[in-house]
């Protein structure tokens, strides 16, 4: 195999000292001096970069949230609090491009949230971040793009949006035989009776003829992407069909499935309000609603669809 990588213009293999000035590398379980103090620690890292100005430690702490721990022995830090040591670490050279190996392993679920909005943070600030986790849940609300390997082979990669559109398209041209199109009607949930519905050019019908489900498209027309498309899960204590007649054509509704353990499954396109008016209509209408529960992650979902759970 041939050919060549570059970083931000420079490629590795002519100007690898370009390139590692403008990357920072956080390693998982990495070593740390444990017998010096926060500061001490910081600004032997920052002298082993020559950077003239120590004020540079103080920023990044300031960034980190390690002010208060300044003067604390590295050896008395939680494993949390260590992350974020090493991330301001690989900051103090203001890096553009951070590559982060497991960044939340083996932390406990507070400090597994405050990295990730540490990370969200740097994000904001013109950070190029890549990151390796088994964490899907916390990779979903971090990254605007994904690559998933399996066996050591990349399986699929690109923005998780475009990813699921793709899936989507795979998924419908297998179940009607035909090469999906952009513009293909909305899925065709069974209605609340078990009775097949009849796809037309608007939209989906309900028995007699009667408009059952929204069609999956905005009010200009434009098809709505599978990445909009969300489904949720409701337990009622009451008749399940009753519920799902109650929800068929609502605003934002796609699609109303009833399980055979009397659960509904809801695909729409909306907003948590939607969820919350939902929920209302239903409870207004003497339905006894007893749980609400988001289908998987979209990232959960691309994961188990794409990857084949072959032991490695």
């Amino acid at each position: 195999m041939a050919g060549r990588v570059e970083v931000d213009g420079y490629d590795v293999a002519v100007d690898s000292e370009s390139v590692r000035a403008i990357i920072g590398y956080m390693p998982d379980h990495a070593g740390v001096y444990e017998r010096v103090t926060v500061r001490e620690y910081l600004e032997f890292f920052a002298d082993a970069y020559q950077i003239p100005h120590l004020g540079v430690v103080e920023t990044v702490m300031e960034l980190t949230d390690l002010e208060k721990l300044q003067d604390k022995l590295v050896v008395e830090m939680s494993k949390g609090m260590k992350q974020r040591l090493q991330l301001a670490r690989v900051l103090l050279h203001d890096p553009k491009i951070l590559v982060l190996d497991e960044p939340a392993s083996d932390l406990d679920p507070r400090a597994r949230i405050e990295m990730r909005d540490l990370l969200l943070e740097l994000r904001a600030l013109g950070k190029t971040i890549f990151l390796s986790s088994h964490i899907l849940t916390e990779l979903a609300d971090v990254c605007t793009s994904v690559a998933i390997l399996e066996r050591g082979a990349l399986v699929v990669a690109g923005p998780i949006a475009g990813i699921a559109e793709q899936l989507e398209r795979r998924r419908y041209a297998m179940a009607y035989g035909h090469h999906a199109a952009e513009d293909r009607p909305a899925q065709l949930p069974s209605s609340p009776q078990g009775q097949p519905q009849q796809a037309s050019a608007t939209g989906v019908e309900a028995p007699g003829g009667q408009s059952a489900v929204q069609p999956a498209v905005t009010p200009g027309g434009v098809p709505v992407p599978g990445s909009a498309r969300k489904r949720l899960k409701l337990r009622v204590l009451t008749d399940a069909n009753q519920a799902a007649q109650l929800l068929w054509g609502g605003p934002g509704i796609l699609e109303v499935e009833v399980h055979a353990s009397g659960n509904l499954l809801v695909g729409y396109q909306g907003s948590d309000a939607l969820i919350a008016d939902l929920v209302r209509h239903l409870v207004t209408h003497g339905v006894a609603v007893v749980g609400v529960e988001p289908e998987r992650s979209e990232l959960e979902r691309i994961f188990l669809e794409v990857t084949q759970g072959e032991v490695q």
